[in-house]
């Protein structure tokens, strides 16, 4: 393992790596470059890993509620000017047509020029939505932050659980899990809080200029091993039923470019690769200023990776949790 990071880091901006792998009950842990074995408590903000928690709390009230993920989001978010045939499923699966304010100038500007302003969360989703909509929905496929901003909105309403976003996740996630390095974190990290990280589009420590406000999906963090038992709990059912994982597994494929034969997919909050010669496996990636982080889990295996490059890098290292897994079995 220490040769595999080794490797990785000498091809990246980034210096250090944390890893965990989950299996039989057991976690390991892994540690290279400038991050020592004594960070793996040190918690980071897990970014987009963050909808696969929120697509567990949609399921959940779904279970309690009723199934409602065909349900219409113009009826349940009458706020929004956005076609009326957008459903539930389409927003946990991004195949809504909703745009995305992440890839635009206009954020990504703002975001290095002010980061300790964030805007509100209502111009947020105004500039996210400006495109929208990019497809029919449910004829393509494309990644929206907006649309699991209006999920948040969706577990909060009255009719459905009442209490606010991140009430719902610790309630109902992270105390049952007894995840306690895992929680929402919604200020600026001045007491440097969590995991020393780099981004190049800001001069100085990022922990101390960067507010999470930025982020309209909700902003979470937690440390490598704590994710692992997410996922793994996941898959045992201890989150949500059988059926309700079924739902989240049900996959979409993606225009996106992999080594044959496999082809990228995404399912209720999950990335998934189809035909992937290491076999069936489920996760989630995530990444801004200062970390990359990702999860996978196997299900075949019951085995679950997780790691954080202490880096904002351009997009997720796949290739390197494939490397992982393969010294791991």
């Amino acid at each position: 393992m220490e040769t595999i990071f080794a490797n990785y880091l000498q091809n990246t901006t980034a210096n250090g790596v944390l890893c965990a792998a989950h299996t039989d009950g057991k976690v390991q842990t892994f540690s290279a470059g400038d991050i020592s074995n004594s960070e793996h408590q040190t918690p980071f903000y897990i970014y987009s890993i963050s909808k696969t928690f929120t697509a567990v709390a949609v399921m959940q009230l779904c279970e309690r509620l009723g199934n409602f993920l065909d349900h219409s989001i113009s009826k349940l978010l009458p706020h929004y000017s956005i076609p009326a045939d957008i459903t539930v499923r389409q927003l946990l699966n991004h195949t809504s047509g909703l745009s995305d304010y992440f890839s635009q100038k206009e954020y990504q500007d703002a975001v290095h020029s002010h980061p300790d302003r964030p805007w509100s969360y209502e111009k947020l989703m105004e500039v996210g939505l400006k495109q929208t909509p990019l497809f029919p929905a449910g004829k393509g496929w494309s990644y929206s932050n907006p649309g699991y901003g209006m999920l948040r909105e969706i577990i909060e309403l009255k009719s459905k659980s009442g209490v606010s976003f991140y009430e719902f996740i610790d309630q109902n996630i992270i105390q049952p899990l007894g995840l306690a390095s895992t929680c929402a974190f919604t200020k600026m990290d001045s007491e440097h809080e969590l995991l020393a990280g780099i981004d190049p589009s800001m001069e100085g420590d990022f922990r101390e200029l960067y507010h999470p406000g930025w982020i309209a999906t909700g902003c979470f963090i937690s440390t490598v091993e704590e994710i692992t038992h997410f996922y793994q709990a996941l898959f045992s059912e201890k989150l949500t039923s059988r059926a309700s994982l079924d739902e989240m597994t049900q996959l979409v494929e993606l225009n996106f470019p992999l080594p044959e034969p496999r082809k990228a997919a995404y399912g209720l909050g999950l990335m998934s690769v189809n035909h992937d010669p290491q076999g069936r496996h489920y996760g989630h990636g995530g990444g801004g200023p200062g970390y990359t982080t990702y999860a996978r889990h196997y299900p075949d295996e019951k085995l679950t990776i997780s790691f954080v490059v202490n880096a904002s890098l351009p997009q997720t290292p796949f290739e390197l949790a494939d490397e992982i897994f393969e010294s791991l079995t």
